[in-house]
């Protein structure tokens, strides 16, 4: 008998736990990054909008009172209310828009972390080209010099006229015979101003000023330092803005007047670009350029001074300012619920920017010293809620960043070299041959009866033949391709033919040539012309000319090994803040997480620093310096090449302790905090003596 069926069906016991995998730490792009961009936008806004505003402000107060006489036309109290006046600030407001804002939207589109790896002026200017930022920036400058122009123009056609003065700054001059003659001095004003802004441009590049300046911050300033901070910036651009303009107003004079001594009347001999020109530029030809034009034009040339001090000033006020501001150190962290999960997802950034300033908050975060910042850190190396975890995930990041500059260093900062291409596919086999089939003969098998030798010959030959039927055939085959209308004279054009394409190739050939000859005139001209002004010119200026050669293609050697160690201030950071975190685990790290990694972690820093040492006895081999006995039996132009010699190793050893420093600080504290407990480790041979080393000296 069957048993009897339940009364209940029977089911499975519901349950809350399953298995579910442990998420990845947050990326960078949504954790870590807006935050920072957050806190850079209010700087931009807050700090850099309004400082570079009151510049501007400050600047017009002093024009307008200037150009409105002073204390002694507007009294006291005028040049007391005149700062606040609708005129003056909407002056202002129009002069930081033009000049001001277009400057900091490219600065801030076009900000980078890595510098231009270059090693004289030449390859500076060369890798500048290569790049459209520079023509971009060429274009923002250049817009925003013919604004502040046009600006300055308006305003001093209005209140000069007003006070009594005529700038004479018209389009045109006041010739009833010649009304559409442009005014020179306008030309000369919006030449000059355009001629600042392209020199502002190649100072620019040469000073790679696209790229963060990790130099000083504001972060460890007291409040109370800001106002004195401002001051010594405010006093420092004016000075060198001084002097820039005045560099290039004396630049433009000489331009200016080559190109109204020489280029214009080469210009007005093309007859179609005369007849255009001729109406609005034929007075320029009237005279000679001479110096006594200047002192015609003093009045002239001090405003077109004046108007590039203050272009200049409001530009580089504005970009130091954004310098300070991009560079200065960011604190997120405090804001988040988990400040060590925020830190540790900016490590992982893909831009060096955002990493930079990741690690410079975890370096802090490691050595803080309170009870709040040692259970932050408890929290980081006892994490189990990510996988990876996020100490392993620091490890990792910090150790790629150091590697990757450790491989660049050891290729003296040469590109990685290029992955080999990939193996052509293997053939697929195609399908077996087919084995070829005897046709059937159906005809007889046997051999014929042989003709005699003779009969075969006059077969071939006689008209029904072989041989002639061929030729038949071949003829006919020619001519079907030939039109009716040329076929009675084909044969007698084949050699014509023959002989037309073989002038033909010869015509081609000779045109190369000529092509060829003509592509390398240029440089055959530009060396005869370069050797013929080295020829009549004085000693003296080739003497000058030399020397600005030798400076424009000298390689720096402290350039060398800046491209070498492109990133060392990162590396410095991430160096120093893995390495207390290390030292800060022997009391905080509960399961001996990361105990684990410190072989690997000595390893990586001691092998960085290795390459580094290597690298520095590597420079001063190549580059040795004389001793002091030796230098003063130099002639004067060797001692000054030694000199600057000695002056590139120093900055090239600048340059390295940037990296070896906080690499020797950072295994030196490591060593002290674990002493002896380090022998519980294995190392290979050649760390093991690097690491006995630092031992016997702690």
């Amino acid at each position: 008998m069957s048993a009897p069926a339940p009364a209940t069906p029977m089911k499975a016991l519901p349950s809350n736990l399953a298995l579910r995998a442990a998420p990845a730490v947050p990326a960078a792009a949504q954790n870590y990054e807006p935050l920072v961009k957050n806190v850079l936008r209010q700087r931009l806004l807050s700090r850099t909008f309004t400082y570079s505003a009151a510049f501007c402000w400050m600047l017009v107060v002093l024009a307008s009172t200037a150009r409105q006489g002073g204390v002694s036309r507007l009294g006291l109290v005028g040049v007391l209310v005149n700062p606040f006046l609708p005129r003056t600030l909407g002056l202002a407001f129009t002069i930081w828009a033009v000049g001001v804002l277009p400057v900091l939207v490219l600065r801030k589109l076009y900000l980078t972390a890595t510098p231009t790896s270059a090693s004289s002026p030449s390859s500076v200017y060369h890798a500048a080209l290569s790049k459209s930022s520079t023509l971009r920036s060429l274009a923002v400058y250049l817009a925003s010099a013919s604004l502040l122009t046009a600006v300055h123009v308006i305003t001093a056609l209005i209140f000069e006229a007003r006070a009594g003065s005529d700038p004479r700054l018209n389009v045109f001059v006041k010739s009833k015979k010649h009304p559409y003659y442009l005014n020179g001095r306008l030309l000369y004003l919006i030449s000059s101003q355009l001629s600042l802004a392209a020199f502002y441009v190649l100072r620019n590049v040469m000073m790679d000023r696209l790229a963060v300046r990790w130099t000083g911050s504001m972060s460890s300033r007291a409040q109370n330092d800001v106002p004195s901070f401002m001051l010594g910036r405010i006093l420092t651009v004016i000075i060198s803005a001084s002097l820039l303009t005045a560099i290039g107003t004396v630049a433009h004079i000489f331009l200016f007047g080559l190109a109204r001594a020489v280029a214009l009347p080469v210009i007005f001999q093309l007859p179609f670009v005369s007849r255009l020109l001729r109406p609005f530029l034929a007075h320029f030809l009237r005279g000679s350029f001479s110096l006594t034009l200047l002192t015609k034009h003093t009045g002239l040339i001090f405003r077109a001074f004046m108007l590039g001090l203050m272009t200049v000033s409001t530009w580089d006020f504005a970009e130091s300012l954004f310098d300070t501001f991009v560079a200065e150190p960011v604190n997120v962290s405090q804001v988040t619920a988990d400040p060590a999960v925020t830190l540790v997802s900016g490590t992982t950034s893909q831009d060096l920017y955002y990493k930079h300033f990741a690690y410079a908050e975890l370096a802090q975060f490691a050595k803080d010293e309170t009870n709040a910042g040692s259970t932050k850190r408890v929290a980081l190396f006892t994490d189990q809620k990510y996988n990876p975890s996020l100490w392993s995930t620091l490890t990792r990041e910090t150790l790629l960043v150091l590697g990757r500059d450790y491989q660049l260093l050891l290729r003296r900062g040469a590109p990685e070299a290029a992955a080999p291409p990939p193996a052509a596919p293997a053939q697929k086999l195609d399908a077996p041959p087919q084995i070829p089939k005897t046709p059937y003969i159906t005809a007889s098998v046997l051999k014929g009866k042989s003709a005699s030798p003779l009969h075969s010959a006059l077969e071939t030959i006689a008209s029904d033949g072989s041989v002639t039927v061929a030729l038949a055939s071949a003829a006919e085959a020619g001519a079907s391709q030939v039109p009716e209308l040329f076929r009675s004279v084909m044969p007698s054009q084949t050699a014509a033919v023959a002989e037309t394409a073989g002038a033909a190739v010869e015509t081609v050939k000779k045109g190369e040539q000529e092509i060829l000859q003509l592509a390398a005139l240029p440089g055959k001209w530009r060396e005869q012309l370069q050797q013929e002004l080295v020829a009549r010119a004085p000693g003296v200026v080739r003497g000058g000319a030399a020397q600005l050669a030798h400076w424009w293609r000298r390689e720096r050697v402290h350039k060398v090994v800046e491209a070498a160690l492109p990133n060392r201030k990162l590396d410095g950071l991430a160096a120093d803040a893995l390495c207390s975190l290390v030292c800060a685990s022997l009391a905080e790290d509960r399961y001996g997480v990361v105990q684990r990694d410190i072989p690997r972690i000595l390893e990586a820093l001691l092998s960085f620093l290795a390459a580094v040492e290597e690298y520095q006895s590597e420079i001063v081999a190549q580059h040795p310096l004389p001793s002091p006995e030796e230098m003063g039996q130099l002639s004067p132009k060797e001692a000054a090449e030694k000199q600057e010699l000695a002056l590139d190793l120093a900055r090239a050893g600048d340059a390295l302790s940037e990296v070896a420093d906080p690499l020797k600080d950072g295994i030196v504290r490591i060593v002290r905090t674990f002493g002896d407990k380090l022998s519980a480790f294995k190392f290979p041979p050649r760390i093991a003596r690097k690491l006995q080393g630092f031992v016997d000296y702690n």
